[in-house]
């Protein structure tokens, strides 16, 4: 499944399958990172920053479901 889909149907997933999610989001975090690191600083400003926070935002609520889950008793 793609990082999209997956992230839309994040509350119907398995906690393996989140696992897996968060896992794909971290590395595209790293990789848009790395992307990045060079771009002039007006167009990190309006563009750069901007679409990582989104991206970490994500991470953050995927890494929250998780921890929800593994509070719960089975």
């Amino acid at each position: 499944m793609h990082i999209d889909k997956a992230y839309e149907r994040r509350t119907d997933l398995t906690t393996s399958e989140l696992e897996r999610l968060l896992s794909a989001l971290e590395n595209e975090v790293a990789r848009y990172r790395d992307t990045i690191r060079n771009y002039p600083p007006d167009r990190m400003q309006k563009y750069g920053k901007p679409f990582l926070d989104s991206l970490q935002q994500r991470v953050t609520v995927v890494a929250e479901l998780l921890s929800t889950r593994s509070d719960e008793p089975s």
